[in-house]
């Protein structure tokens, strides 16, 4: 509890007792005033007494909101960027942008930070930095490493973080210059991490590459000029385990020859070795979409998330029967199309998907909700959470998908932009995201599954 909730608190508490000493004083009059009778003494107490009860049985959640990264410098970006997960032990791990250039990845040298609590968000550590980028003028691997997708496996101290790396702006890229992929393990749940490590030479980079079928660009076939791993959450498959791991998802954004939009990939070995979902780069699941999440429904589909202007690019993959390889995209729908579907103001912002257990408030019963963060104001701000509960057992198509969605908790009425979440060990949503003065605060905020749905589901 904060410390206005605590002199509330105390006010109402002090007032209730002169309330109740007065009334039990006299038994015609409070003798409060020459006008009080003993009815309106009555009365005044019963509104009263709630209120201290109610604010020590609730603690709303921006009472535990904390800033883990401040910056007062309005002439440059100096944090952006959240992930956050969850280890083996219930830790929560957050990573994020130190851009020591001032601006995105591409530009200079951009760091990553992280900082770690042991419990539930209460106390973090110190601000660690874990890749250190060189600078420099030319586009080499380790200019900066920037824009963090983020997995810590749930049975194991493993993990893996993926970064952009180089100098090369995406939207600038081009067959002879392009951006590098970064790859850092981890061992002990996050507390350590590897050095980065080039991967780009399974993307792009040579003939056999997942998204480069030739050597050099004839303006046939497949060959991507850029791309980079949407930032915040890998999804690792709480259904499909390949020996040792559950199964690894993540969303790139890719353009070039024959490629645009988002892409999905998987890794059966966290991350050492990724693999293009469907297998075929010239099928764009989602062409319009900027930058991409997924996340798995309880029937095993896949669902792709991707930034679009007024709402989100939804596609699901399923799979064929038996099969944790083989299958087929459905059509891609524009949530802001459908009646019932996410529609937001004029902005084009990066969100998170996640999907939680719960019950339903009306009748108790058990089910999945998807949420689906995102601001919802014209310009980035008023980052808000959106919420649809599942039919359980179902197979969505996309269009049942971006269906009956419902506003949920507006989790900041500030300029606010990328936003990201995880399930906590204590049963609540660990949101991290970006919020003002300038450009950003990173901020992380625990938030009950009731509080994300406004009471719909606990």
């Amino acid at each position: 509890m904060n410390l206005q909730s605590i002199i509330l608190l105390a006010a109402v508490l002090v007032v209730a007792a002169f309330v109740l000493y007065r009334y039990l004083r006299n038994d015609n009059k409070c003798s409060c005033c020459d006008c009080c009778s003993k009815d309106k003494c009555s009365a005044l107490i019963l509104l009263l007494l709630p209120l201290p009860l109610n604010m020590m049985a609730t603690q709303p959640y921006w009472d535990e909101a904390q800033v883990l990264a401040y910056s007062n410098d309005s002439t440059r970006d100096v944090y952006r960027i959240p992930a956050i997960a969850k280890n083996y032990k219930g830790e929560l791990v957050a990573v994020y942008d130190y851009r020591v250039c001032g601006t995105d990845i591409g530009f200079g040298e951009v760091d990553q930070v992280m900082r770690i609590s042991r419990n539930n968000g209460r106390k973090w550590s110190l601000e660690t930095k874990i890749a250190d980028g060189m600078g420099g003028n030319e586009n080499v691997f380790g200019v900066g490493f920037g824009d963090p997708a983020l997995c810590l496996d749930r049975e194991s101290g493993r993990g893996v973080l993926i970064t952009v790396s180089g100098k090369c702006i995406y939207s600038y890229g081009n067959a002879t210059n392009r951006p590098f992929i970064a790859v850092q393990w981890t061992t002990d749940g996050g507390h350590t991490w590897s050095e980065p490590w080039d991967i780009t030479h399974q993307f792009w980079g040579h003939k056999g590459s997942i998204f480069q079928q030739s050597d050099t660009d004839d303006g046939s076939g497949v060959f991507a000029w850029a791309g980079f791993f949407g930032s915040g959450k890998i999804l690792q498959s709480r259904l499909t385990k390949v020996g040792s791991f559950y199964r690894l998802y993540a969303a790139l954004l890719i353009r070039g020859t024959g490629l645009k939009g988002a892409y999905v990939v998987y890794s059966d070995d966290m991350g050492l070795h990724w693999k293009l979902l469907g297998g075929d780069p010239a099928y764009q699941a989602a062409p319009d979409s900027d930058e991409p999440k997924v996340e798995e429904l309880p029937s095993g589909q896949i669902v792709l998330s991707g930034r679009k202007w007024y709402g989100r690019t939804f596609n699901i993959w399923t799979f064929a029967e038996g099969s944790t390889t083989e299958g087929s995209w459905d059509k891609p729908i524009n949530s802001h199309d459908v009646p019932t579907g996410i529609k937001v103001g004029a902005n084009s912002c990066n969100g998170e998907i996640l999907i939680v257990r719960g019950h339903r408030n009306s009748d108790g019963m058990p089910c999945s909700v998807a949420l689906q963060s995102l601001p919802k104001a014209n310009t980035r701000a008023d980052v808000t959470i959106y919420y649809k509960i599942l039919e359980e057992g179902m197979k969505y198509t996309t269009a049942a998908f971006a269906e009956d969605w419902k506003e949920g908790l507006q989790v900041t009425r500030k300029r606010s932009a990328y936003s990201t979440m995880c399930l906590q060990k204590d049963g609540r949503i660990a949101f991290f995201y970006e919020e003002e003065p300038y450009i950003y605060n990173m901020v992380y905020v625990p938030v009950s599954l009731c509080e994300a749905t406004n009471g719909a589901v606990r």
